[in-house]
């Protein structure tokens, strides 16, 4: 069965970001990490959310991992939140019918390791997909387990922007930190 597809057109999608990275858009980082989830070294993916509460979830697991609380860091290590116009025909990783057509459980994100992931990244990005619209991983973690709805309210998105019609356009940069503590 081939993955199915969907015109991803809601804006702003958000892209959580050191303060320091004078490009928000560059996707190369991407390329550099192993820990990686839908690209390999060999392309880069412009990670995103679909809502401020999924990037709020993204955040807060990279803390949970690190062992750390938001008030931990000092204000200007906090991650602050890009806002990114972008819109594209997306491999559909969010509903039931989509998350099964691109040959992953019923349960996904749960018990999908990376390198599956990754791998179907790579031969999507092959096929010309311009990017990955998929349920978080990150809220899955926090106890997230029903996948129904708006898409915003669960969904990350993986910009394959070599794929990419459009570019990302970079609409702001939030440089107060509420959207970690308030999930929206």
């Amino acid at each position: 069965m081939r993955a199915r597809r969907f015109d991803h057109g809601h804006v702003p999608v958000y892209r959580v970001v050191r303060q320091d990275w004078s490009d928000p858009l560059d996707a190369s980082f991407s390329q550099r990490t192993p820990d990686r989830r839908w690209n390999t070294e060999d392309f880069p993916a412009l990670y995103c959310c679909c809502s401020t509460r999924v990037a709020r979830a993204v955040a807060l697991d990279v803390f949970r991992v690190a062992g750390l609380e938001p008030e931990d860091l000092q204000p200007p290590a906090r991650p602050r939140l890009a806002e990114i116009d972008w819109r594209g025909q997306v491999v559909d990783v969010v509903t039931e019918g989509g998350v099964v057509a691109a040959g992953f459980p019923a349960e996904y994100p749960r018990t999908v390791d990376r390198v599956a992931t990754r791998s179907a990244g790579a031969r999507w990005h092959a096929e010309d997909a311009e990017g990955v619209c998929a349920r978080s991983a990150s809220l899955e973690r926090a106890g997230v387990s029903r996948w129904s709805g708006d898409h915003r309210h669960y969904a990350e998105l993986a910009i394959f922007v070599q794929n990419a019609k459009a570019s990302a356009v970079l609409r702001s940069r939030r440089e107060d930190d509420r959207w970690l503590r308030t999930a929206s």
